[in-house]
This record gives structure tokens, sequence and C-alpha cells, in this order.
């Protein structure tokens, strides 16, 4: 089994042992495809999403207010409806917004749908990554303009307007300062530090030589079957894949031996590069 796109705990900050011979997408893909007695999962397309997002459980809460608040005064509305035909048309006005707040809008329409919102890299930022819904539950992604960078977010969902079922999803928005991703697409995706890179199969320093000429750098590695931690490797190693761990900060895999990619993988690179200039970095 390939070793490309182990993602597990790459991103999570709190330690754990390392996935054992499994890679995150593989891993994902067998968790949104197991059955349910009465929910399903439902992969959205974004490139990858990580286990810490589909660890992670929607909060219901009692609606949010800021602390200091007078009595009385109620926040701006987290969600706007709109009805179109049979329809309601849900944008997000607030991507910062606490899981109590969204599930409180959504309940008071009579909804029973949770979302919970957590930082992204810029190519899933906007995008549904994951979803859990009764049997028959039926929700739509509308809309996501967020553009690269993602500076001006909007998000919105289409839900019957006789919705009776129930719903939990989970959304990437912007990361604030010091906040890490939970959810990041490929290194190489679009508005991501290395797009436009064909960063695997170098060698280590060439990686990190073209994050330099971005202002970016590694913050770490993962090597071996197991994908063990590694604060260094030498700089000769060959990059077998990255993602994104926080603004300006990638992950690397890296091995000794060179690094040949599988024609899957092959295709969607050169899918990816195909909008980029002959030689980038």
């Amino acid at each position: 089994m390939s070793r490309i796109g182990r993602m597990v705990a790459a991103i999570d900050p709190e330690p754990r042992t390392p996935e054992q011979g499994r890679g995150a997408r593989e891993l994902f893909h067998e968790i949104v495809a197991t059955p349910g007695r009465t929910r399903r999962r439902v992969r959205w397309p974004v490139l990858v999403p990580v286990a810490a997002l589909l660890a992670a459980a929607a909060v219901v809460s009692p609606a949010f207010v800021p602390r200091g608040a007078p009595s009385g005064i109620a926040p701006h509305p987290a969600l706007a409806f709109l009805r179109s035909g049979d329809d309601w048309i849900v944008t997000v006005k607030d991507l910062y917004a606490e899981p109590g707040r969204f599930a409180a809008e959504f309940r008071a329409r009579g909804l029973d749908i949770g979302l919970s919102i957590a930082p992204g890299s810029p190519s899933v930022v906007g995008h549904v990554t994951n979803g859990v819904f009764s049997e028959g539950a039926r929700i739509e992604e509308e809309l996501a303009d967020c553009g690269v960078p993602a500076d001006r977010c909007v998000v919105s969902f289409r839900v019957p307007a006789g919705f009776r079922g129930s719903a939990r999803i989970w959304l990437a928005r912007p990361a604030r300062p010091g906040e890490r991703y939970v959810s990041a697409g490929t290194a190489d995706a679009a508005g991501e530090l290395l797009h436009c890179v064909p960063f695997r199969g170098m060698t280590v320093d060439d990686v990190r030589a073209a994050l330099a000429r971005r202002d970016g750098s590694i913050e770490d590695f993962r090597v071996g079957e197991r994908s063990e931690r590694a604060r260094r490797v030498p700089g000769s190693w060959f990059v077998e894949d990255a993602v994104p761990s926080d603004p300006g900060q990638v992950i690397v895999w890296a091995r000794r031996g060179r690094v040949t990619l599988s024609p899957e993988l092959t295709a969607r690179v050169e899918k990816m590069e195909a909008g980029c200039p002959a030689a980038s970095g």
C-alpha cells in the first residue's frame, strides 16, 4: 500500500501513537464508507480532509452571547435564511461563531442541523469537509466563494424547507494568527505554499529552498512505514508528500530512497499543474 498521503496525526497538535500501515486517505475512505444503522456519512469534494476533523464532534449548546454584552442584547445572526422555492438557502454570516449559535438558529426554524467550523488551509476554506446525516436527509453545498486568498468568504447551503431528519456538517474557515489547521488540502493545491512546485521526488534541501522563496518552512517530518515524527532528516533525502500544518508551514513525508509516483497520483498532479508555468518554485 502506498505511503503517499499519510496524514493521520500530522496536523493534530496532540501526540498520539503513529498510524500503522495505513494512509489517511485510505482511512478516510474507510470511515465514510462504513454503513451505519440509521446515519450515513457523506464525503464532500475536498482534497485531503484530515483525521482530526473527522473525529470532531458538533457541540450543541445554548446560543452564545459575547461576555460583557449588556443584558438583553443578542449577537448578530450567524446564519441568514432565504427561501428559494421548496428550499432554504442558508448563508453563513459569521464563520467564527460558536457551534451553539448555529444550532440555536437552525433549531429556531425547526431544523435539527449542527454546524462546526474549524481552521483549514487555503484550498479547502469555505468547503464542507465532512457530514453525517440521518437516512433520507439532504443538504447540498450551494456556494463556496472564498477565492485565493480567502480574505472574504461566502458560504451557503441548500436545505429542503420540509427537512425532517438530522445532520451534522463540518466546514473549513480561514485560520487566525496562531491557529493550526484542522483540515487541509495537499501542499500543491491552488493557494497552498507549494502550488505549481513539483515537490514529490525533490530532495528535502530543494523543497526547503522552494518554501523559503515563498516565506514558508518545514515544521517537521514523517518517516518510515509508521510515519514516525522526526525533527530533522538529511537534506539529501527525497520528499514523498507534504501537507500544510499552519500558515507558512508544512509537514513533509521523506525517505532515503528515490520516490516513484503511482499512475493515479501522477495523473492527479498533472491535472493540478495544468495551468502552472513550465518552471515554478
